[in-house]
């Protein structure tokens, strides 16, 4: 399930590359990707990185290098929502941010995801599995940033924070990392 998410998050990066910053569309698409990425990045804090840390040999560094890896994610999206960002800002740090999620996801493909699954019985796994998809479908954000008046785009916009820390806080809101 992770890595299918990999791949889509991949897409919408894409997809966003191709645009200009001043389209509406790259301003919808990139609301999007950041809310998505970093449902993403909690799920992976919340489910997988806890059993790394007590299956793994060093699994406290792993997650924790995992964890700068989402920090530094987290932040060049920060970047993307400063008011005034020129075309050529906009296109460094789509240069920049693809990279670093694509070595990112390389290392949990090719060694974090394999090593897991090598110490992990098929119960665990799908137990692990089920517990990501149920919170993915509990806190839905393509369909609460689709809703009417109210929705979590009206919620986040006015809270004043980077879109960011609002995915987050709404993530934490409707016990999804809990």
């Amino acid at each position: 399930m992770l890595i299918e998410e990999h791949r889509d998050l991949w897409q919408l990066g894409t997809e966003l590359s191709c645009l200009s910053p001043s389209e509406p569309l790259a301003h919808a698409l990139g609301e999007l990707m950041t809310a998505e990425l970093v449902r993403h990045i909690v799920a992976e804090e919340s489910f997988v990185y806890p059993v790394a840390r007590t299956h793994l040999p060093q699994g406290d560094l792993v997650v924790e290098q995992e964890i700068a890896a989402h920090a530094k994610l987290e932040q060049m999206m920060r970047e993307l929502e400063r008011p005034g960002l020129t075309r050529a800002e906009f296109d460094a740090l789509h240069v920049r941010m693809p990279a670093e999620a694509r070595r990112h996801m390389q290392t949990e493909e090719e060694w974090l995801f394999p090593l897991l699954a090598e110490r992990l019985s098929a119960e665990e796994l799908l137990a692990l599995g089920r517990k990501a998809i149920e919170a993915k479908e509990k806190a839905s954000i393509r369909q609460r940033l689709a809703e009417p008046e109210g929705s979590l785009l009206n919620r986040i916009v006015a809270s004043g924070t980077t879109l960011v820390d609002r995915v987050r806080a709404y993530l934490q809101d409707t016990g999804y990392a809990s």
